[in-house]
């Protein structure tokens, strides 16, 4: 015997965004395009029509493609008749003129700009790049707008880059990372990108990647100097190098360790995860401080945060694991770094 199968039909109305629309075209400069009869006579009597109105029938976006212009700059020169008059050589005073950003190049600011905001913006490579400049008539090569992108970063950036980094080391804290990155015909397997930028609570933050062949502490020395504010960091080496400058741990890594020594179905009972409960407990407690003053941050980090984390070491410390497993590499991180890790209480 069979039974009816029962179907349940939900229908729903879909909710129209209203004004979406006309808010999208309103950002933009309108150009008006009238359309006129041409014989305006009626097509019964054929006596003279009268307009009565006009009105917006419809309205539409048009694209422009992009388009090469030239611009010649002239520049005007002026004589002083009545200084030429009293000295044996005329007065000639000639009107300022703009220079471009490089000499003796097709490499005008907004071309340049524009090769630079297709590769590192819009991730163009500059071959392609040369093709879409031969269609506009522009026979620059690949190699040219590397070498644009090379001159501007000396000419007009590295100064800026250079004044933020100066910026940068006068505040109280900074946070840094390094990643692995793979260079395109390089002789080295890998290559380094570090990362140091300001703390969230800076009314202006700065974010700077440095570029480098090693992973070494010179690169960090040589980046921040003697620079003896806090720096919030992971464990690697290199940073442990700086003499001035007060290690803050990166409690992110401790949390992590404990998430990859916990198998996917352990139960509260499991080691691994009693550590990355502990961990959380820290997380969800700065979430909830999260919009307070620096100074009430402070306080209730000594009065909850503290005994918790001394909790935690205890805990770590009551631990018999095999030292070689990845719960045993998590707890000994976690108590090797134990005072850096509380420096947050600071």
């Amino acid at each position: 015997m069979t039974y009816p199968v029962e179907t349940e039909v939900i229908t729903y109305k879909r909710q129209k965004s209203k004004g979406k629309r006309q808010f999208i075209l309103s950002q933009f400069e309108p150009e008006e395009i009238h359309h006129e009869l041409e014989d305006v006579s009626c097509p019964d009597c054929h006596d003279a029509l009268k307009e009565i109105g006009q009105m917006v029938q419809r309205q539409e976006l048009v694209f422009i493609p992009a388009q090469l212009k030239r611009v010649d700059h002239i520049q005007h020169a002026y004589k002083c008749l009545s200084c030429s008059q009293k000295n044996e050589n005329d007065k000639i005073i000639k009107a300022p003129v703009p220079k471009g950003p490089l000499a003796h190049s097709f490499g005008s600011a907004s071309i340049i700009s524009h090769t630079i905001h297709e590769k590192f913006n819009l991730k163009v490579p500059n071959y392609r790049q040369e093709e879409d400049w031969h269609k506009l008539g522009l026979p620059i090569s690949r190699k040219e707008i590397c070498h644009w992108h090379i001159k501007i970063s000396q000419y007009y950036l590295e100064p800026l880059y250079n004044l933020l980094r100066e910026k940068l080391l006068t505040q109280p804290l900074l946070h840094a990372d390094e990643t692995t990155y793979r260079v395109l015909e390089s002789d080295r397997q890998n290559t380094y990108y570090w990362t140091f930028l300001s703390g969230k609570e800076e009314e202006k933050g700065i974010t700077l990647y440095h570029h480098d062949q090693r992973r070494s502490g010179l690169v960090v020395q040589e980046f921040l100097g003697n620079y003896d504010g806090y720096v919030h960091c992971d464990m690697w080496s290199a940073y442990r190098q700086l003499s001035e400058a007060k290690l803050v741990g990166c409690w992110a890594h401790v949390r992590r360790r404990f998430f990859e020594a916990t198998p996917k179905n352990a139960d509260k009972t499991s080691l691994g995860k009693i550590g990355l409960n502990y961990c959380d407990q820290f997380f969800a407690l700065e979430k909830e401080w999260e919009e307070l003053e620096p100074h009430e941050r402070f306080e209730q980090r000594q009065i909850l945060l503290s005994p918790l984390m001394e909790e935690f070491f205890d805990w770590c410390r009551q631990q018999a694991v095999l030292p070689g497993s990845k719960l045993g590499s998590a707890i000994d991180y976690a108590l090797k770094y134990e005072e850096t890790f509380k420096k947050v209480l600071e």
